[in-house]
């Protein structure tokens, strides 16, 4: 016998997560990020692999490029915690989501498979 509702579990977290990107459009232009630096945070924390990254409720700086932060917020208070190789995925989507073509990107996304910790990139 098959058992199908792992899978549809699955499909459905993946959909959950991806519609939770926000692009931070109530923020004002000068919360644009800049997208190269972005990335190399991305890749900085990809690279970190199974590392913890913490985030408190407060926020907790996780990489610091130029103007570029990406920051990790608890919002349900105390801390949380996800590999930074899934704060890395998580990030990856909001440049998948909010990019622009002018080289800027802002947006918050849970850590991938972490609806308790919020991923956020904007300009410090």
């Amino acid at each position: 016998m098959v058992k199908l509702i792992t899978p549809i579990t699955v499909l459905f977290t993946v959909a959950r997560t991806a519609l939770a990107v926000s692009c931070l459009d109530s923020l004002p232009a000068s919360a644009f990020a800049n997208s190269n630096e972005a990335v190399d945070c991305i890749n900085y924390l990809a690279g970190l692999g199974g590392q913890p990254c913490t985030g408190t409720v407060s926020g907790t700086s996780f990489c610091w490029r130029g103007n570029t932060q990406i920051t990790g917020i608890a919002p349900n208070g105390g801390s949380s915690t996800s590999s930074c190789q899934d704060v890395a995925r998580g990030a990856g989507q909001i440049m998948d989501n909010c990019s622009r073509g002018d080289g800027k990107v802002k947006g918050q996304n849970p850590a991938w498979g972490n609806g308790n910790l919020i991923v956020d990139i904007r300009s410090v």
